[in-house]
């Protein structure tokens, strides 16, 4: 809940100058949560679109792609902050908003690169991922309840997974279907919300698939 009564935003609103007053998190609140968004929205873009911008190019200097579609997927991603209106206060882990705000829209961005790329390329090209092993661990699935040991597998290996391993394998599942490393901004966000420091995510990813592995022999030698 904010420190700020809702109709303090709403008042704010009233002039586009007013508008420009509001807090970076009072603003994307303020956008979020009303219907009539228009003079919200365009201070939202005049804040945050040129950061965006930037790191969309970089990420298409990277990938060797054009600069106008780093551009296109930049405006896509607020075109989806608008529409779908997702943004939390309570899911922040940090105490600057204005960088939770930031990944916040680098996150829609990195989902919107990877739908190009899936697009462009005709099919989705996937990088084999540690956490495969399991289903190579596990015999050909030709009916229901072949699926259904599979499934049961899965959940007994991932039970062996402490919360903070859970999360950092679940983001290489996502994020490394489509590249083959996980991006600075994901191994970032991870160590913000596990609350420990970018070079723990490599720890806690070792010891991941130290214990994955583990699980897959003993299911092999049984």
């Amino acid at each position: 809940m904010s420190r700020f009564k809702v109709y303090n935003i709403e008042n704010a609103l009233e002039s586009r100058s007013s508008c420009s007053n509001l807090s970076d998190l009072h603003l994307i609140e303020a956008l979020c949560s009303q219907d009539d968004d228009s003079m919200v929205y365009s201070e939202f873009v005049n804040r945050f679109l040129p950061d965006l911008i930037d790191n969309c190019k970089r990420k298409c200097k990277s990938r060797k792609i054009d600069e106008h579609i780093g551009v296109d997927i930049a405006h896509q991603a607020f075109e989806r902050v608008r529409k779908y209106k997702s943004f939390k206060k309570d899911k922040i882990k940090i105490p600057d908003s204005t960088k939770a705000i930031k990944l916040y829209l680098i996150r829609i961005t990195l989902s919107l690169f990877n739908t190009h790329y899936r697009k462009e390329n005709g099919k989705e090209v996937s990088h084999k991922c540690y956490f495969d092993d399991i289903f190579d661990a596990i015999a050909v699935i030709s009916n229901v309840e072949e699926l259904q040991n599979k499934k049961e597998i899965t959940l007994l290996i991932l039970k062996k997974l402490n919360e903070k391993e859970k999360k950092v394998v679940f983001a290489d599942i996502e994020h490394k279907r489509n590249q083959k490393y996980l991006p600075d901004e994901i191994t970032e966000t991870l160590s913000i919300d596990l609350n420990v420091k970018k070079d723990s995510i490599r720890r806690i990813r070792k010891r991941a698939i130290e214990k994955i592995h583990i699980a897959i022999n003993e299911i092999n030698q049984n």
